[in-house]
């Protein structure tokens, strides 16, 4: 019997990498069991795994478990095994749940002796880290892993990433545009709810009329109560598709300073209306009211501080399920509000601005990917005028960039060492200066132009005239698109290999070796190589936006990159960006520092290791295409 299991196993892989003598003594070892169809043999992240399964006949189904929904990844069938990556890499927890298809039968070889195979030969444990590298760009696995961050604490329900559908009130009211004021307030009353949606003559909701424009418009503002209800509607109306999470509408109403959403369905037929109260209760904890202190606050004074509330709101949107993208978005969106609502202060103690002006924001902020871990990159933009208004202009623009980020200091948005400032008055200018640094950073990229030019290029409108930055945008296009260029496009690609991925040679982590982060490596060091590629090819290839997933996707969309590549650095960066964000948090939380970007590899599983390690090999592979792109023939 042993000498026919011996040679059924020599023609499996990777059992036939291993020596006769090897197979033999497997044979001894193994364990024959038989499962019925539908006998769940582990469940994701909770069964313990102590044997590698070998299916000799009938077939398991294994899927990703996210609360009550599954996600199907694949089969197994005679010959394939199982529990492998489990034992080597994920403290023998099952990474996906098993249920039996097909009745089967499988053979048993116990741990110990697996991880001796292993040890004794390295090909064979090869075969299982490849396919666990093949597996880490798997979102589905990635949640996973990504989940566990926060695996203490079960009491959260991952809300945050139903369908926005599952909690908009389908009974809403609606009335046509030429309806009076008077019945649409009747109605609205009569149906108990906040607000009343407006429909066109073909049937098509246009806007929006809340409560508040009732007592604002109408009460308070003294309208016709008899005039018609689009009078007062907001309009256009914002919506949303039903499919997206909660989180999504939760940053739409944050970004847009709305209370209600209009749900539609995939034609795009309105099928219900959500509002921040209901998403509240949903969610317990919600940035919306921390955007609505800030709002409401009247002094610059009361802020002061507060920029710490957000560590505390960013742990309980992780337990909810939060993805990184999210996070970023939505702690950029409060820095956002912070500074327009300290901008407004300033221009009530300065007065009316001499010029349209736009206080820009740049760096991570400008790309929508701040972390709680952040400083100031800002800047001011004017329009020109008259020579004879120069001075005073400057002045009265300096005096606001002065007191505005001094007032973000106060708040908890440190200032920038290297003084990218709008209280630095060479990055508060009007347009026409703003153009020719931007001419003279591409036309002269020597190191310090090009390292500016990492900065200022991810700038977007952070409060303002955003005619101004938009103007500012096409005449960076128009510069790009020039013949002269290539020389640029090389130094921003040599600047950006200046930071490598943690990596040794041996595939083993480069951590500091000396002083207060020792045996650590700074994450997001790590993944400046991705933001770095994202802007060197989207500014090469007209894509405007600034974040660095929205940069992959259009370049994806353009055909620079296959769905393939793109898979692979949307889920790297996605994977560096959680785990970056949750060290912050705990610094911040639990070890009641600083936060930093410090991870020590000594306190990751074996599983995290690894795919951080998958990852990094990854983006050096993706710097070696940047460099051979942009540097051939440029030495």
């Amino acid at each position: 019997m042993n000498d026919k299991l011996t040679n059924w196993l020599s023609g499996l892989v990777p059992f036939s990498i291993l020596p006769e003598g090897e197979l033999s003594h497997i044979a001894e070892k193994l364990i024959s069991r038989d499962f019925e169809v539908d006998t769940i043999l582990f469940t994701q992240q909770e069964s313990a795994v102590d044997y590698l399964y070998i299916i000799e006949s009938g077939a398991l189904e294994l899927f990703y478990q996210e609360g009550e929904a599954k996600r199907l990844q694949g089969y197994l069938e005679e010959g394939d095994t199982f529990g492998g990556i489990s034992m080597l890499m994920n403290d023998c927890l099952a990474v996906r749940t098993v249920r039996v298809q097909e009745s089967c039968n499988c053979l048993l070889l116990p741990k110990d002796d697996f991880l001796n195979i292993c040890a004794n030969h390295p090909n064979f444990r090869d075969h299982f880290s490849s396919t666990f590298g093949k597996q880490m760009l798997d979102r589905s696995y990635q949640q996973i892993v990504i989940s566990s961050v926060h695996r203490g604490d079960k009491s959260f329900a991952p809300i945050i990433n139903q369908q926005v559908a599952s909690l908009a009130i389908r009974e809403f009211a609606e009335c046509p545009r030429e309806m009076t004021i008077r019945e649409a307030a009747r109605l609205l009353n009569d149906k108990h709810q906040s607000a009343i949606l407006v429909k066109d003559q073909d049937g098509t909701h246009i806007g929006i009329v809340t409560d508040k424009d009732f007592r604002a418009k109408v009460v308070a503002g003294g309208m016709d109560i008899d005039g018609v209800v689009s009078d007062i509607m907001s309009a256009p109306l914002i919506r949303l598709p039903g499919d997206s999470p909660v989180f999504e509408a939760i940053l739409t109403m944050v970004e847009k300073n709305i209370k209600h959403l209009a749900v539609e369905d995939a034609s795009g037929k309105v099928i219900g209306v959500t509002s921040n109260n209901s998403l509240l209760i949903a969610q317990g904890q919600s940035p919306v009211a921390l955007m609505r202190d800030i709002r409401e606050e009247s002094t610059p004074q009361k802020l002061f501080g507060r920029q710490k509330e957000i560590a505390p709101l960013v742990r309980a949107l992780i337990q909810r399920g939060a993805q990184s993208d999210h996070l970023n978005r939505m702690i950029s969106t409060i820095a956002d509000t912070f500074l327009s609502r300290l901008v407004e202060f300033a221009l009530a103690e300065l007065g009316k601005p001499p010029a349209p002006f736009t206080f820009m924001i740049m760096g991570s902020e400008g790309r929508k990917e701040q972390t709680l871990k952040t400083d100031q990159d800002n800047a001011i933009i004017y329009a020109d005028v008259p020579d004879s208004r120069s001075k005073e202009t400057a002045e009265y623009f300096l005096a606001l960039g002065k007191k505005v980020c001094g007032w973000l200091d106060a708040v908890g948005y440190q200032y920038c060492n290297g003084e990218v400032m709008a209280q630095n008055p060479r990055w508060n200018q009007p347009l026409g200066q703003w153009k020719e640094y931007f001419a003279k950073w591409i036309n002269t990229p020597e190191p310090m132009a090009v390292m500016h030019s990492t900065i200022f290029f991810d700038f977007t409108t952070g409060y303002g005239d955003e005619n101004l930055t938009r103007d500012l945008r096409k005449y960076l296009g128009r510069l790009l698109r020039g013949r002269q260029t290539d020389l640029f496009y090389y130094h921003l690609t040599m600047n950006a290999m200046r930071m490598k991925p943690p990596l040794g040679f041996f595939r083993n982590f480069v951590v500091e070796s000396r002083g207060d982060h020792r045996n650590t490596f700074d994450i997001k060091k790590a993944m400046t190589p991705i933001v770095d590629f994202a802007r060197s090819y989207a500014l090469k290839n007209g894509v405007d936006a600034t974040n660095t997933l929205e940069r992959l996707k259009g370049l994806k969309e353009k055909k620079v990159l296959k769905e393939k590549e793109y898979q692979e650095l949307v889920q790297g960066y996605r994977y560096m960006m959680q785990t970056r964000i949750s060290r912050q948090v705990t610094a911040i939380m639990d070890e009641h520092n600083p936060p930093d970007n410090y991870i020590n590899p000594r306190k990751l599983t074996q599983i995290e290791q690894r795919l951080l390690k998958e990852i990094f090999s990854l983006v050096g592979d993706y710097q070696e295409k940047m460099s051979l792109h942009f540097t051939r023939g440029q030495a």
